[in-house]
């Protein structure tokens, strides 16, 4: 489902950030001076999404670079249409939507 993998792109931008490969870190972590869980997905799984990105940015790398803006750094739908160039919020929705559903295809076709 692609809110399965929304949320595997929400948890790799959080491991990404934590800084990558090695952390040993398993299910959830709480932020530093917060009580909010985040989301940490474990290295391989964050892996298996960092692959599928990797190859969505050589297929589309406009597609690529509004899905890392989005999760990554994690821009507004406004921000991200100021710093790629893309235009508008809609533009910016549609390449999102897009790069989300390419990427549930091929996290989905890695399981088969």
């Amino acid at each position: 489902m692609l809110s399965d993998t929304q949320q595997r792109l929400t948890a790799w931008g959080h491991w990404v950030r934590a800084g990558g490969v090695d952390l040993g870190i398993k299910g959830v972590n709480l932020a530093v001076g917060s009580s909010v869980a985040m989301p940490i997905c474990p290295d391989d799984d964050a892996l298996a999404v960092d692959n599928a990105i990797a190859r969505l940015k050589r297929r589309d790398p406009v597609m690529g670079r509004v899905l890392t803006l989005a999760y990554l750094n994690q821009f507004s739908l406004a921000r991200i249409a100021r710093e790629s160039g893309e235009g508008s919020r809609e533009r910016v929705r549609y390449l999102l939507g897009g790069a989300e559903a390419w990427i549930d295809a091929v996290l989905h076709g890695m399981q088969s």
